[in-house]
């Protein structure tokens, strides 16, 4: 087969895969409503965009579609991480003022290096600055992935297509490779389209993976339940995909749960992070009311978390999980011993959970 049919095969593949990422994306977001799977559904429709430009020699279009798929896919990364990461492990935004200084260094270099093309052809610093924020947001990935480990592949993937990318003038400067250049670039990006494709279909969007009966008869709402109820509660529902954020380690296998600790560790959540537990509840519940089932939700640390937020800020917290679980059919179940409460805070919460 001729090279040059073979690219263009190669690049409709990429355009192909792409087109389904951003189909997969978008829908999850009208499902859930992550703003972040906004902002990634736009960049793949910018690198659709950037791979028709760059196949019919449009330069400016290269440069303005790289500059786009960059910028809508480090956006939504960082609005992932606001919105789901855990800031004491989050690496910090201010980092990318680091960006500009190592742009003109690497300028500096390619014009000493005396390569054929360096940022004098339209599009190069364009796609050059580009391919700096794909590393940046590679990082942001990594940063999230302490929470998530599926997403760890992603962040490695998208580190290397930013290197591929800032190397742009360099692959210029050999077009006897030109092939080698379209098959790295398409492996590349098809790597990150289905790794996004797994992120958004895994077990963090997606509770229920299989039907399943609820064996016992809960009442849709928010309940406070004892130690003793709660160790019944496991056994009855221990076969249950319950969403549970606890501080024991004694729970049910098939339970999806998060241990609440201050300790930097994966699988570890920090008890300040209560935007993220408010959001990872509300999907979930969302989830199951979509399948028909009756969403369960349990918090066996109630006191920890007030510990490290405030009486008040708990109270309030809790009141949203409440409407929550109301508004989608849901049962919220909160362990709590009485004995830790005084008179007046235990009253709230009864009055809360009534």
């Amino acid at each position: 087969m001729d090279e040059s049919y073979l690219a263009k095969f190669i690049h409709v593949f990429s355009i192909f895969v792409a087109t389904g990422t951003f189909g997969v994306l978008f829908h999850t977001y009208l499902e859930h409503r992550i703003k972040a799977l906004l902002f990634w559904s736009a960049a793949w429709v910018f690198f659709i965009l950037m791979q028709v430009a760059f196949y019919t020699g449009n330069k400016e279009g290269v440069a303005l579609f790289y500059s786009f798929f960059s910028g809508t896919l480090i956006y939504g990364a960082l609005v992932y991480l606001k919105e789901y990461g855990d800031i004491k492990t989050s690496i910090r935004p201010e980092l990318i003022g680091i960006i500009p200084p190592i742009f003109a260094l690497y300028g500096i270099f390619l014009t000493h290096l005396g390569l054929s093309y360096s940022f004098s052809s339209i599009e190069v610093p364009f796609v050059v600055l580009s391919g700096i924020f794909f590393l940046f947001s590679g990082f942001v990935f990594l940063a999230i992935g302490k929470k998530k480990g599926n997403i760890f592949y992603l962040s490695v993937v998208t580190i290397t297509f930013g290197i591929f990318v800032i190397l742009y003038p360099v692959r210029l400067s050999f077009p006897s490779l030109r092939f080698v250049w379209i098959f790295i670039g398409t492996a590349l990006s098809v790597g990150m389209a289905l790794l996004m494709i797994n992120l958004v279909t895994s077990k963090e969007f997606l509770f229920f993976e299989e039907p399943i009966e609820l064996k016992i008869v809960l009442e849709p709402g928010a309940k406070l339940i004892s130690p003793e109820e709660y160790e019944q509660i496991k056994e009855d529902l221990k076969d249950y995909p319950v969403l549970a954020f606890v501080r024991s380690l004694n729970i049910p296998e098939k339970w999806n749960a998060y241990y609440l600790s201050t300790e930097e560790q994966e699988g570890r959540l920090f008890p300040t992070n209560l935007a993220y537990v408010a959001q990872t509840i509300s999907e979930y519940f969302r989830e199951a009311k979509k399948k028909g089932l009756e969403g369960v939700v349990i918090i066996d640390c109630l006191e920890y978390l007030a510990m490290y937020n405030g009486f008040e800020s708990t109270v309030k917290f809790l009141a949203t999980l409440k409407d929550f679980a109301l508004i989608n059919g849901g049962v919220l179940l909160v362990v709590i011993k009485e004995d830790a409460w005084d008179k007046r805070q235990l009253a709230i919460l009864k009055r809360i959970f009534s």
